[in-house]
């Protein structure tokens, strides 16, 4: 680590000071924070995964159903993205909260690299949705089929976050 990157460590400690000492001598600002992470998360991961396990069986569909779960799945969509910017409000808190620690754990970087992948995934989706929207025939087989690579992709990486956020929680 260069000296550039140890003194903006340095600065953002004393810069998120306040926070973290408000954080660390209020257990209802611990406890709204946590509980506003982890609630946005179930929220947005479990209405992701609900609807990336109908996507996966929708080939045995009529087409007219696999209209109404595409706009079951394009509505949804505003929810998870509502969800995870609430995730990701709460998460920036709770980097702030003890940034020491954070910044050099390998754990929250995986996480962070994840998540990173995950809105990844969630653009490509949301481009694939779109030929949906307006092709027909050969452009929406090859749609649905990449909306379904997305959606299995999708409840592999909600699993990996799951997985890391319980190993980042106990290493802290």
């Amino acid at each position: 680590m260069g000296l550039e990157s140890i003194v903006l460590i340095r600065d953002l400690v004393g810069v998120t000071a306040p926070w973290r000492s408000l954080f660390n001598h209020s257990a209802p600002v611990e406890m709204s924070v946590v509980g506003t992470h982890v609630l946005a998360m179930l929220g947005a991961g479990g209405l992701a995964i609900a609807h990336d396990r109908g996507t996966l069986r929708a080939g045995r569909w009529s087409a007219a159903i696999r209209q109404h779960h595409f706009a079951e799945l394009h509505a949804v969509h505003r929810i998870v993205v509502a969800a995870l910017a609430i995730c990701m409000l709460s998460g920036v808190a709770l980097f702030a909260s003890d940034v020491k620690t954070y910044v050099v754990s390998v754990p929250f970087w995986i996480k962070m690299a994840l998540i990173a992948m995950l809105l990844g995934n969630a653009l490509i989706m949301t481009a694939t949705e779109g030929t949906l929207r307006v092709g027909s025939g050969g452009d929406a087989a090859v749609a649905w089929a990449r909306i379904r690579a997305n959606s299995m992709v999708s409840v592999l990486l909600w699993g990996a976050i799951v997985l890391v956020s319980i190993v980042l929680s106990l290493s802290k």
